[in-house]
């Protein structure tokens, strides 16, 4: 989800880049060991189709695959999407062969769906198949069945956590899940534009989310990093900005937080015409020490 040429120089803080400073996480085994019932990561013992990141059949061992064939591939990324709700083929079709006749394009697309069945059923041993129903195909296997219901699981039972660390943990565990771009690899004409632009919005939230339970954890490192990445996907998002700047001045880094407000103030006045909302002006606030 992170992308290198979005990153704003006025939001890391004078530390950023630096050896020690605020780049990546800190991740619990080294300089915050786990803590005692430490929550397991979410883990299968069955196959799961992945789509936070390239589309790939992940294992219970740990090992990926992926079907050949772009097209194939398209599909297995869009009924993981989708599931436990089926694809239309119609629309699929569609999408994918814009040129030919819908019967020439659903053909093609029925094609595929073969093959798709054939690979899963070798790879999976029958553990995740494909079904055709009328108003077009979806993936059978279980709750479980894509990396997106474990993360989303995950997160759920984070959020049900009363002791902000073990929150914290269980929130990074579910972020790890992500292995990059959704569906990174597939044609973006093949994926659906409203589910993808809702999922965005989802893995934002959930940043959100990991930087509140790292504040209330008293750890503002882990913050920074969840509150800026958040800052990344969405440059004009001012509680993903307000968070950051309580991260920073939690940390002791009062001048940059500062800083993210007025390049804040400066970005709403200038393409929105607006002024800071409360939640960035009481976030001032506290950066100043009112």
């Amino acid at each position: 989800m992170r992308r290198a040429e979005d990153t704003d120089p006025a939001l890391l803080g004078p530390d950023a880049g630096r050896p020690g400073g605020y780049e990546e996480p800190w991740p619990a085994t080294e300089e915050h060991p786990p803590v005692p019932g430490d929550p397991p990561r979410v883990a299968g013992t069955a196959h799961c189709v992945g789509i936070l990141g390239p589309v790939v059949l992940l294992g219970p061992n740990g090992s990926t695959a992926a079907p050949s064939g772009s097209v194939v591939r398209a599909l297995l990324g869009s009924l993981a999407l989708a599931h436990p709700l089926p694809v239309s083929a119609d629309s699929f079709a569609a999408r994918l062969w814009p040129d030919r006749t819908a019967p020439q394009a659903k053909q093609s697309l029925h094609t595929g769906a073969h093959r798709l069945r054939s690979w899963l059923l070798a790879a999976t041993d029958g553990g995740i198949g494909v079904v055709t129903q009328p108003s077009g195909y979806a993936l059978t296997g279980g709750d479980l069945l894509t990396d997106l219901a474990r993360f989303r699981r995950t997160a759920e039972q984070a959020r049900q956590l009363s002791d902000p660390l073990p929150r914290l943990r269980m929130l990074q565990h579910a972020l790890a899940l992500w292995r990059g771009r959704l569906m990174e690899g597939v044609p973006a004409e093949c994926v659906d534009h409203q589910a993808h632009q809702s999922l965005t919005l989802e893995h934002t939230d959930h940043l959100q989310d990991l930087a509140r339970a790292a504040l209330e954890a008293r750890r503002p490192r882990e913050a920074i990093v969840a509150a800026r990445r958040a800052c990344e996907e969405d440059h004009f998002n001012e509680s993903s900005h307000a968070l950051l700047m309580n991260a920073l001045t939690a940390a002791g880094m009062r001048v940059a937080a500062l800083d993210v407000y007025e390049h804040m103030r400066n970005r709403l006045s200038r393409s929105l015409g607006i002024a800071p909302g409360e939640i960035l002006v009481q976030a001032r606030g506290r950066a100043i020490g009112r």
